[in-house]
């Protein structure tokens, strides 16, 4: 876009402004734009300002003032103290002449702030500003700082203003004390600028009283937000008690702006805010002045309205003004028996109770809620703190309280379903967060009132069932539900449980047709999975327990809740269903037959049923049961083989192969027989998958690290369960090479028999899972999760014989760093390079030997592949690497032959190394990457009596135009001498951020 040339005379630069502000295409304007800047910031700018100001339209005077402020901010070390006094004079006097002669109010407030900005720049040029500006606007005139005549006092000075200078008086206040506050208070360039303005304090409070006292003349309104800028900034300046003295003169003032309807809204929100954020500030009769409000007949009006409609603006700020006090004075509310403190505490109970439904007819019901949470906690506190010690004020606080939890009760209840239907989803998504609230509110009561607060529920629930009150019912058990946390441990509460787990319950939940809402039967099925602990210890309600939930599998809307309470609760109780084991999957095969479950929902019932066949004590009818099992899954593995071979077999009516179908919808074309196949073999494995993670053992066994004993030989039953499960995942793996989703299953059947110690029919022999790995090529999908397993592979052979570990590391190894040599690049797969050099640090500390007997050429490839990955830009490969340099540096083997191999790679290699990580450290690395990247560095300062020098160089060669020589000298030294502690971190943090400039000053 081409430049405009810069106007030649005034005419000209009329003509633009005015163009800058007329209706002109954005392209246009931009030009315009930027020409003015040009201007502004040239030497004619000055001169500009004031030719400008002589003429009469509004916008072109505007552009002046703007460009008095443009010019401070950016010549303000040029100009003389002469030079800054003239330009208050000027700015001073063209205030004062635009309020005479009808000039807007925009310009007249831009003109304010140009004043400001001036304070800000020349606050030692007139120190007491606004006593300055009360004297010019008294006078008329402008008024040399030299003259300010203190014999007059403030107050004086203010009653002789009208509105339209009060007006403007109060918006220069407020301005000033906003933008002073913006400025660092401890920063020893501002530290004069904010003393000066304390000092300025006695004069806004004398204007602001004079505001306060004569309310109807119009400016009272932003008198009150210029009282609460003030406040703001004292809140924020230390040692302020003079500056909070004074400003506290003007509460009883600004109070009896309430009742004033038009001034109500800010006179709340003042309140509300200091209440809230700086309680402090109030003194004790202060508060007790506002608190004096409530108990008006003026307050209960606002109460009563509140009640009736919380969207009412004003009756909602009143509300939104009792929590505020009642939060700020919460721990006197608590333990005072004073009947108004009670009657006020009554007050904010009705609050969670004002007319209508949560959300759409109730705004103020959160703000309630989160007071009666800090109220709940505070009373644990002050209960616990104090215990022993007589609290006369406890009855009243529980009283409270159970009102508390009556009206949350009532307001979580879901509303009809076509009040619900009207509401959009923001509205529905606070509903149910509203839910949750309540119950956080609720596990925090149950501290003080446990066996009572479930007692209370249950009696509710019973009450609510009698009068078949669905809503209260469902809000009851949800209730429960969120208590479950807090009480399924402790069998003192099964007396009260056992009266709502009775068969009334089951029938109720167990109802498909009838008046029962879905809603009420979802949160009873998930009130089973919360107590799966009672359900443990009261096995006589099992039975009815999982009827009612595999009877709610064939429910699409409950089958997702069903299917999760039936895995949980199978694993919770598995020891006691062991014999309900055939049972199970003779259930489970028939709904397979009738109908096609969801993945996930199946994959659920295939965990419980595992978990209940791992439970099985008599290792025959345990294996029995997994074949039984597991059949189902193998012939679904061999059915996807046959379908791929046999196109012409599918036939989507029967659910066999409409399983491969979930992931299908109309009207989408219909995938291939293919593709149906490989989802057929994906759900399969998947199972199996869930079927490994039931099959985990939950008793604790011991472990013998470094055990030299030769490994359980593995044979008969198990050893053929175990190469039938092989060989099935094999052969999925062969027939759908690109999946990528088969893949990453397949590893994880693998990782859940890694952190077993007993034999189990996915604790395979490591020879097994070894020549898996090694055999996955490298056009293999997810190697990088393959790569990922191995190392989880690797743990669990550390915890086994060791005698066997070297051969498997053997294999392992150059298969890993083959890979990496595959990869065109080391960021082109960064979970692969991440993985491979995890799996190779894994390695080198525990077996170096094994590292070190690789040939020369690999073991160079990846010492070299790792620094390019240093020196590469992804954080995660970046932070595998390092971690291995971590290692490599530290190594200190017993084996001379093996330490002088490793000396000699890391005299090649130490150089080059140190290189990389400078470069990092010297800006290169992402700022995240620092604590990372500095353990290498402290490893290197330690260990390699060759670092000092090999830092050196590599400082040398640091390319940075932000450091010079002597900073390095100084990082070197620095670094050295705190010999790898940890205030090194701190030492890399800032030489990084000066290599990269001040610009980046904001990231420390």
């Amino acid at each position: 876009m081409d430049s405009l040339p810069l106007p030649t005379s005034l005419d000209e630069v009329l003509h633009l402004v005015r163009a800058l502000y007329a209706p002109n295409p954005p392209k246009t304007i931009g030009m315009i734009q930027e020409v003015l800047q040009r201007l502004q910031k040239s030497d004619q700018g000055w001169q500009l300002v004031q030719s400008l100001m002589l003429q009469p339209d509004n916008n072109t005077k505007f552009f002046a003032a703007l460009t008095i402020i443009v010019k401070l901010n950016l010549e303000n070390k040029n100009l003389s103290e002469d030079d800054a006094k003239e330009l208050l004079q000027n700015t001073i006097g063209w205030t004062l002449q635009s309020m005479g002669d009808g000039t807007g109010d925009f310009v007249i407030k831009k003109l304010c702030s140009a004043l400001v900005t001036h304070y800000i720049f020349f606050s030692d040029v007139w120190p007491r500003c606004v006593r300055q500006l009360l004297t010019c606007l008294d006078l008329g005139r402008t008024a040399p700082v030299e003259a300010l005549d203190d014999s007059v006092e403030t107050s004086t000075l203010v009653s002789g203003l009208d509105a339209q200078k009060m007006a403007l008086a109060i918006h220069f206040a407020t301005v000033l004390v906003e933008e002073v506050g913006k400025t660092e208070m401890s920063s020893p360039k501002f530290v004069q600028i904010n003393e000066r303005l304390v000092r300025n304090t006695p004069d806004v409070t004398c204007l602001l009283a004079r505001a306060f006292d004569r309310i109807t003349e119009g400016y009272a309104k932003q008198a009150m937000a210029c009282y609460q800028a003030w406040i703001l900034y004292a809140q924020r300046v230390p040692q302020n008690g003079p500056l909070v003295e004074s400003l506290r003169n003007l509460v009883a003032p600004a109070m009896k702006c309430f009742p004033f309807d038009d001034l109500f809204e800010d006179t709340a929100g003042l309140f509300t805010e200091v209440l809230q954020n700086y309680s402090t500030f109030l003194t004790k009769p202060q508060q007790e002045a506002v608190f004096t409000i409530f108990h008006s007949q003026w307050g209960y009006g606002h109460y009563s309205r509140l009640k009736e409609d919380a969207w009412d603006r004003d009756a909602m700020l009143y509300g939104m003004l009792m929590l505020a006090y009642g939060e700020a004075t919460v721990q006197d509310l608590i333990t005072s028996t004073d009947p108004q403190k009670q009657s006020f505490l009554g007050y904010l109970v009705g609050i969670l109770n004002v007319k209508g439904y949560l959300v759409s007819d109730d705004p103020i019901f959160v703000n309630a809620l989160d007071f009666w949470s800090v109220f709940v906690e505070t009373m644990v506190d002050t209960a616990f703190s104090n215990e022993g010690a007589p609290q006369p004020w406890r009855p009243y606080a529980d009283d409270h309280l159970r009102n508390v939890v009556m009206h949350c009760w009532q307001k979580i209840q879901w509303p009809p379903v076509e009040e619900f239907a009207q509401w959009d989803s923001a509205d529905r998504q606070a509903f149910v967060e509203i839910r949750k609230d309540v119950i956080d509110m609720l596990q925090s009561l149950f501290t003080l009132n446990g066996v009572t607060l479930v007692s209370y529920f249950v009696n509710l629930y019973l009450e609510s069932l009698q009068k078949q009150s669905w809503a209260e019912v469902e809000a009851t058990l949800y209730c429960l539900g969120g208590l479950s946390d807090c009480v399924t441990e402790e069998a003192k509460y099964d007396n009260e449980l056992s009266r709502v787990f009775s068969l009334p319950f089951f029938n109720l939940v167990g109802q498909v047709a009838g008046p029962i809402p879905l809603r009420l039967r979802q949160t009873g099925l998930s009130l089973i999975e919360k107590y799966c602990e009672y359900f443990e210890r009261h096995s006589e309600f099992l039975p009815h327990s999982l009827n009612l939930l595999f009877a709610a599998i064939e429910d699409s809307a409950l089958r997702a809740a069903s299917a999760r309470s039936i895995s949980t609760l199978c694993s919770s109780c598995r020891s006691i269903l062991t014999g309900e084991a055939a049972t199970f999957i003779n259930h489970y095969r028939t709904i397979r037959s009738g109908q096609v479950l969801d993945s996930i929902t199946e994959e659920k019932i295939v965990h419980a049923i595992a978990c209940i066949i791992q439970a099985i004590q008599d290792e025959t009818l345990r294996l029995t049961m997994f074949e039984e099992l597991y059949g189902n899954m193998s012939q679904d593995v061999e059915r996807a083989a046959k379908l791929k071979a046999q196109p012409d077999i599918l036939d989507l009516s029967d659910p066999n192969f409409s399983r491969g179908l979930e992931n299908w919808s109309a009207p989408q074309p219909i995938p291939p027989p293919e593709e149906i196949a490989k989802q057929i073999a994906l759900r399969a494995l998947r199972c199996i998958s869930s079927m490994a993670k039931g099959m985990q053992d939950i008793q604790e066994h011991v472990v013998e690290l470094d055990s030299d004993t030769a490994p359980v030989p593995r044979e008969g039953r198990l050893a053929g369960i175990q190469a039938g499960i092989v060989r099935l995942m094999v052969a999925a793996r062969a027939m759908f090479d690109t999946s990528g989703e088969i893949a990453e299953t397949i590893c994880n059947i693998f990782k859940a028999g890694f952190s077993e110690t007993e034999p189990g029919p996915f604790v395979f022999p490591p020879d097994v899972v070894t020549d898996y790995f090694v055999q996955q090529p490298v056009s293999a999908p997810r190697l990088g999760t393959t790569l990922s397993t191995a190392c989880s592979f690797i743990g669990s052979l550390y915890r086994g014989p060791r005698m066997l570990v070297p051969s498997h590391l053997a294999r392992l190894l150059p298969w890993a760093i083959s890979i990496l040599q595959s990869l065109p690049e080391p960021e082109s797969d960064t979970e692969i390079t991440q993985n491979a050099i995890n799996l190779v640090e894994k390695i080198l500390p525990k077996y170096p030997s094994v590292v070190f007997e690789q040939p020369s050429q690999l073991l160079e490839f990846f010492f070299l592949f790792t620094l390019r990955v240093l020196d590469g830009k992804e954080p995660l490969p970046k932070g595998a690497a390092a971690d291995f340099w971590s290692v490599f540096i530290s190594l200190k083997l017993e084996d001379p032959a093996l330490q002088s191999r490793v000396a000699s790679a890391m005299e090649a290699l130490g150089p080059l190394f140190t290189n990389s990580l400078i470069r990092n450290i010297g800006g290169n690395a992402m700022r995240s990457e620092l604590d990372k990247l500095s353990d290498p560095l402290k490893k290197l300062v330690v260990q390699q009596s060759r670092a000092q020098m090999w830092l050196e160089s590599a400082l040398r060669d640091l390319s940075s135009s932000h450091v010079t020589a002597a900073d390095k000298s100084v990082f070197l030294k620095r670094v050295l001498g705190l010999r790898g502690a940890r205030q090194t971190n701190q030492v890399v943090r800032d030489f990084w951020l000066a290599c990269r400039g001040s610009n980046f000053a904001y990231v420390s």
